[in-house]
């Protein structure tokens, strides 16, 4: 009986340690971005304030990511991406900017979640992106052709015209490369703060609005809190359990 006992806390110790190091990062890399001026995202402008960034469709080849208001009532915009792989994983989640003119609101060209090397390059809707071209100097991800369905069309980047592209092959582990542009690190302790960011009072109202926007996204909440100090004890009773039951056994004998 005894025996049973301590396999059982065994296995509730490890199990809530698998679920501990599963719940620490969201499965939708949920990020909250605080802009100061808008920026320009493909086929919407964002006005300066603060945003929440994640996964719709983990499972998707091509990543969509859902932007949300900071309260996550509204969905703004259903974004496709594809993978882009840096040199190095950055420390924070982050986003890179183009390079471009005054006169336009810096134009968003990859995201990178926290600790992941591979992050997510968005694609302009053609004709946006050729009016981009004529005030940035690198190159635009966008359809060969104009298109809606941007998760099938066949991909190029552009520069400067029209006549002047070069076809993107969409590889799920491509060659990595330094990252470029601009950077702009996420709000690291907006989503640890229910007061701050809003997730856990609006979770109902995300998760409808995601499900709206995008029929097969899906979705995983964040936590507040963490099981490591419950993880801890439980692993710290069993120990004494075993040694208890150990040191027993010897004295009987």
């Amino acid at each position: 009986m005894v025996s049973k006992l301590v396999a059982f806390l065994t296995l509730a110790v490890l199990t809530l340690s698998i679920a501990g190091r599963a719940e620490a990062q969201p499965a939708d890399y949920r990020t909250y971005f605080t802009f100061s001026a808008p920026v320009t995202l493909p086929g919407v402008t964002l006005p300066a304030g603060k945003y929440i960034f994640r996964l719709a469709d983990p499972d998707s080849s091509r990543k969509v990511i859902n932007v949300l208001s900071a309260d996550g009532k509204k969905s703004l915009a259903m974004l496709t991406t594809i993978p882009n792989q840096a040199t190095k994983a950055p420390k924070d989640a982050e986003i890179r900017f183009m390079e471009t003119s005054a006169k336009v609101p810096p134009p968003v060209k990859t995201w990178w979640y926290a600790g992941k090397a591979i992050g997510y390059e968005f694609i302009y809707p053609r004709k946006q992106a050729l009016e981009l071209a004529r005030a940035i100097p690198e190159p635009i991800l966008t359809t060969t052709k104009e298109s809606d369905d941007l998760a099938a069309a066949e991909l190029a980047r552009v520069t400067g015209s029209e006549s002047n592209q070069a076809p993107v092959t969409v590889e799920q582990e491509p060659a990595p490369r330094e990252a470029s542009g601009r950077a702009q690190q996420a709000d690291v302790d907006a989503a640890q703060s229910p007061a701050q960011g809003g997730a856990s009072a609006n979770a109902a109202q995300d998760v409808r609005a995601d499900e709206r926007a995008r029929t097969t996204a899906r979705t995983a909440l964040p936590r507040t809190a963490s099981l490591t100090p419950t993880v801890l004890m439980l692993g710290a009773l069993a120990i004494a359990l075993g040694l208890g039951l150990s040191l027993g056994s010897r004295a009987r004998a």
